[in-house]
């Protein structure tokens, strides 16, 4: 029996689809060629989840007592925007994309905005997680979270615990007085083990969520959403706090890059090293900092690997958990073919719990929904997923390949000795600035 919580949310989103139908029915001139609100035929949706993880939940919509059906199809990370903006130009959308975190910016304005009159910020907020308003705007939500996949650590259990680690670090203070014991070196003097991968963006893998996290640790929003105008602004240089010399941004750059700066004492990582996955996959790097839903690429490419998961370090002094995470949402697109079981199915979501939970068991991440993350969890790794999960926060990435880039960029000017840390990020942020629309 569902909860009077979720029935209110069922009953709100009935009167959406209603209200939602009739106005599409006016903008019908827009490229849709369906009108009706009678739910019938098939619902094309796009993202990039893999098509197998997918697979069992649409054999059991398509094969039950349904009035319409569901196609899915896999787009990878790197084309789905572009592919997005050709069918919108070639008239053959998708009517839904399972949309992230990075590239909702991109094309926000083709998607349907539910109004804050038929699902209010109040709700949105008491359902789902506190990153997940990432998928507000002005107008309304723009997806409906499913879920998310924060940053957290893998540890190495053999080399804690032949360092007489009784527990792992849990602040990046703790990670600097590890340093000197966890890592070492060959007979060369070269890193044979290192204790973490930092410093560098050729070889750390999620080098941009890492930055990412820590700014936002450091309280820098990297991008500062202007609900009145409903534009982005580049805050990726920060400013001064009172009384220091240097932005807490600065202060998180430097310490990120002390970690490759063989003349500092956090010294543990260069760019001549496998990349950070394939060193803790040898049993070489005691902590990798990596996605939630790598948990089953690497228990199956080194099964005898002994490691544990652990939330993302954080400051010594911070009020509360902050990780980075990539959220994934159920958006309906404007132009949408069928538009009106398009958005009939956004609203099971919304409506259903089960399909949110379901999800996340197949695709190893963490639901969106807060009442599905207070469930008690047996399984320890997915334990600490859930907990990443409410400590989890993105920015309104305006295109992911240019801000890596952006991100490469800016580690490699200091690096290189071409810019200071000041410098390097006060050309960071305007070159952000200028993708940001």
């Amino acid at each position: 029996m569902k909860s009077s919580f979720q029935t209110i949310i069922l009953v709100v989103f009935i009167i959406a689809f209603v209200v939602a139908i009739a106005i599409f029915s006016g903008l019908a001139g827009s490229g849709s060629s369906q009108t009706s609100t009678e739910l019938s035929g098939i619902v094309t949706i796009w993202g990039t989840l893999p098509t197998e993880s997918m697979q069992e939940y649409l054999n059991n919509f398509n094969s039950g007592r349904n009035d319409y059906s569901l196609n899915y199809v896999q787009l990878s990370p790197d084309l789905i925007a572009q592919s997005i903006t050709s069918a919108l130009a070639e008239g053959t959308p998708p009517d839904i994309v399972l949309v992230n975190s990075e590239i909702i910016s991109q094309f926000k304005d083709k998607l349907y905005p539910i109004p804050y009159s038929l699902f209010s910020e109040r709700l949105f907020r008491d359902t789902y997680t506190d990153g997940s308003q990432l998928f507000l705007d002005a107008e309304g939500v723009r997806a409906v979270p499913l879920v998310i996949d924060p940053l957290v650590v893998y540890y190495n259990k053999d080399i804690l615990a032949r360092a007489n680690y009784a527990l792992p670090p849990r602040s990046w203070d703790d990670v600097l007085s590890s340093v000197g014991v966890l890592t070492t070196r060959d007979i060369a003097r070269g890193i044979d083990r290192s204790t973490i991968a930092l410093g560098e963006a050729d070889n750390v893998l999620h080098f941009r969520d890492i930055l990412s996290a820590l700014f936002l640790q450091a309280g820098n929003p990297i991008v500062q959403y202007d609900a009145t105008r409903n534009v982005g602004v580049s805050q990726l240089a920060g400013g001064t706090v009172a009384g220091e010399e240097v932005s807490p941004t600065q202060s998180a750059l430097s310490f990120f890059l002390s970690f490759a700066d063989p003349n500092l004492a956090p010294y543990s990582w260069n760019r001549g090293l496998p990349t950070s996955l394939d060193m803790f996959l040898s049993g070489r790097l005691a902590f990798y900092i990596g996605r939630a839903s790598e948990l089953f690429a690497i228990q199956a490419q080194n099964p005898n690997l002994n490691f544990d998961v652990m939330e993302l370090f954080q400051p010594a002094n911070a009020v509360r958990p902050i990780t980075y995470g990539s959220f994934i949402g159920v958006s309906v697109m404007k132009s949408a073919p069928n538009f009106a079981a398009a958005y009939d199915f956004a609203a099971r979501v919304s409506a259903d719990p089960t399909i949110a939970d379901f999800f996340s068991k197949q695709l190893s991440m963490p639901p969106a929904r807060r009442s599905l993350l207070l469930v008690q969890q047996q399984n320890p790794y997915v334990d600490v997923f859930f907990k990443a999960a409410l400590s989890a926060f993105a920015w309104r990435d305006p295109n992911p390949v240019a801000t890596e880039a952006i991100f490469r960029d800016m580690i490699t000017s200091v690096t290189s000795g071409r810019n200071n840390v000041g410098t390097a990020l006060n050309e960071a942020t305007q070159r952000l600035q200028s993708y940001i629309r």
